[in-house]
């Protein structure tokens, strides 16, 4: 074959290179097709709709059948304006109470160490040392040692000065009252029972020792305090009264 009549052979117009058209203007020419789309479909949806052509439930009235859809539609986008609008709401406030700032605790100043118990300010004086209590406890007696040993009688002063002039231990009881210069003797039973003279000369002993110990007056009573007898007011000696009759 002849190389020239190769060359002049017709080429192929598939094998030449495209050519270049623009992304974005492409793009715009889609968009503008898509919405043209949409708005057909719409047009045809509505028309639809007007006819009555559209699904709508069974119960639904025939004359309405127009409305199914428009009611639906704004029933569904008032549903989602009212959640928006409920998202947006800011929630409660919370109140924050502010945190007081306390300076921080000086420190506690350092005292020095000494050899002495530190000061009690209260008592104005250092705080006496307690002892040993072990040096400062009496040794404690044994039960056998404590039974054994007896116990002191606490005897009255006065019935000690009167025991001489009471041979028989009629006294029970001395009360003085210094501010009256007066001594108290509470009597046995046993002073009533004796005879009258006996009684006058016990009295009159009782109040010479009275006298003696420095008392002006003397009152005889018996223990439930009943009065048996009294110094004279007028000149000296003892009143001695009859005894009252035991109930």
């Amino acid at each position: 074959m002849d190389p020239d009549a190769e060359q002049q052979a017709p080429i192929d117009q598939h094998e030449l290179p495209a050519p270049y058209r623009n992304p974005w203007l492409l793009l715009g020419r889609d968009v503008r097709a898509v919405l043209a789309s949409l708005r057909l479909k719409r047009q045809e949806l509505w028309r639809l709709n007007g006819d009555g052509d559209l699904w709508v439930p069974s119960r639904w009235p025939r004359r309405l059948r127009p409305w199914f859809w428009p009611l639906l539609v704004a029933l569904l986008l008032g549903a989602v304006l009212l959640v928006a609008r409920w998202l947006s709401l800011p929630g409660p406030p919370v109140d924050r109470a502010p945190i007081p700032l306390t300076p921080a605790a000086a420190p506690a100043p350092q005292q020095e160490f000494s050899g002495a118990p530190p000061a009690d300010p209260a008592m104005g004086q250092y705080p006496a040392l307690n002892p040993d209590p072990a040096l400062s406890q009496e040794p404690a007696l044994s039960p056998a040692t404590a039974a054994v040993e007896p116990t002191p009688l606490q005897i009255d002063p006065l019935l000690a000065l009167l025991a001489e002039q009471d041979p028989a231990g009629l006294i029970i009881a001395a009360r003085p009252q210094g501010g009256r210069s007066l001594l108290e003797l509470t009597l046995a039973d046993g002073f009533g029972s004796q005879a009258a003279v006996q009684r006058e000369q016990q009295a009159g002993a009782w109040l010479e020792r009275a006298h003696a110990l420095g008392y002006e007056k003397l009152e005889l009573v018996d223990g439930r305090g009943r009065l048996l007898g009294r110094s004279a007011l007028v000149g000296g000696g003892m009143i001695v009264l009859e005894p009252p009759e035991t109930v």
